[in-house]
């Protein structure tokens, strides 16, 4: 909004309460819009603080949010001058009416008391004062309504992900084997750009497969295709032959177990971030941190009624937390997107000596980023731009010339 149209809007306040109602409303909107940028680059700033002081931009993001921080201010002085132009407006508007009641008095001060002249003056006194609160909070509450709007709107404009074919309700122990199959498999992200391409593959119930590639192969593309997170462009996913493009995707991803590479934190106790659903035993939920660890750090915390994030754990504590978490699921499928990729090396082995052993007649399904963990797999993927080129053993692989031997090759003497 240029100088000339908030000049324009001022008068048009003067002249018609109702115009500056709208201003009010529409500066509400873009005050929060502005807003936005901020918060994007704070919550990204945080995720990016340990590159930020590696190489010194700590001035650089200062710089840069103060600017963000200046122009989501901007709106919201304007903002604030559009109110304060509505009391003043008020107060004009009683001033001239108190200098009316005088003027009256003046011209019938034959019939008129001083007792009816301060009685008069009192009312145009209490009217201003009711009336400015009265204008004020309704303008308040009309401006505040913006938040909602959006909230409507992008209930409004924002399509469900949920299709009407995905319908079927799955039994109450699916999966109870494990079995995937995986048949000519397209996928696409939400711009239509075909990420996985023709993916064949047969998982069998308790295998354990590792999924490798170079970077913007596809690996974890792949995971999300299986938790329906990315659409099919062709071909279908079925575990223990149901086709999980006929069942509800929030059912999917309930009934499969996975680990992400970031761990997740709910804001709460310790029992409701080991247990969402409140389905498990305190008993076990011990037992499960007992395992992992952490169990002697949480009951010195306060136990499983004690904050999550009042003291906060450990990036790798998160990570075998969520380890701890994921024990405590019921299913047959195990998902896990280089979980061990941000832990130190004594944690790594405590994971994967925990995944061996909780989960060994589970059907796990491992993107690692460090090859040596999966070696032992029983089967080994190996991705490239979308394409599957090679699903073999280990020992397969790398008796011969394959693209897995010689990832392994350089991994091994990078690391």
């Amino acid at each position: 909004m240029d100088g000339h149209h908030a000049a324009g809007d001022s008068v048009c306040a003067l002249l018609d309460p109702e115009c500056d109602l709208k201003t009010s409303r529409q500066m509400r909107f873009l005050d929060l819009e502005a807003k936005s940028p901020v918060y994007s680059y704070l919550l990204e700033t945080l995720e990016g603080l340990p590159i930020i002081r590696a190489f010194g931009w700590q001035k650089e993001a200062t710089d840069t949010h103060l600017a963000r921080l200046d122009a989501s201010q901007t709106l919201y002085y304007l903002m604030f001058c559009i109110q304060r132009w509505l009391a003043l407006v008020l107060d004009l508007l009683v001033a001239g009416m108190a200098v009316t009641v005088i003027v009256l008095v003046v011209e019938l001060r034959s019939s008129t008391t001083a007792g009816l002249l301060g009685i008069a003056l009192t009312n145009v006194l209490t009217f201003n004062s009711t009336l400015s609160g009265l204008v004020q909070q309704w303008t308040s509450l009309e401006t505040s309504l913006g938040a909602i709007s959006r909230i409507r709107t992008f209930a409004g404009t924002i399509t469900s992900e949920d299709r009407t074919e995905e319908c079927q309700r799955p039994p109450d122990e699916w999966p109870s084997h494990g079995a995937i199959e995986i048949r000519n498999l397209s996928a696409t992200y939400g711009d239509g750009s075909l990420v996985l391409k023709d993916i064949r593959m047969s998982m069998k119930p308790g295998q354990w497969i590792g999924i490798c590639g170079r970077t913007g192969s596809g690996k974890s593309s792949l995971l999300l295709t299986i938790l329906r997170l990315l659409d099919l462009e062709s071909g279908d996913i079925t575990i223990d032959g149901l086709n999980l493009s006929t069942i509800p995707r929030e059912v999917i991803r309930s009934r499969l177990i996975a680990i992400p590479q970031e761990p997740f934190m709910l804001p709460g106790s310790v029992r409701l971030n080991a247990d969402p659903t409140a389905t498990v035993s305190d008993e076990k939920i011990i037992l499960a941190l007992v395992k992992i660890g952490l169990w002697r750090i949480l009951e010195a915390r306060g136990g499983l009624d004690a904050g999550i994030q009042d003291q906060p754990l450990s990036h790798g504590q998160q990570q075998l937390f969520c380890l701890a978490r994921a024990m405590l699921r019921k299913s047959k499928v195990l998902i896990l997107d280089e979980a061990t990729s941000n832990v130190d090396a004594e944690a790594d082995k405590l994971m994967q000596r925990l995944i061996r052993e909780e989960f060994k007649e589970h059907t796990i399904i491992t993107v690692a980023h460090r090859l040596d963990t999966i070696i032992d797999s029983d089967v080994i993927a190996v991705l490239d731009q979308g394409r599957l080129v090679e699903f073999d053993s280990p020992g397969h692989l790398l008796a011969r010339d394959s693209e897995f031997r010689r990832l392994y090759g350089t991994r091994t003497h990078d690391q």
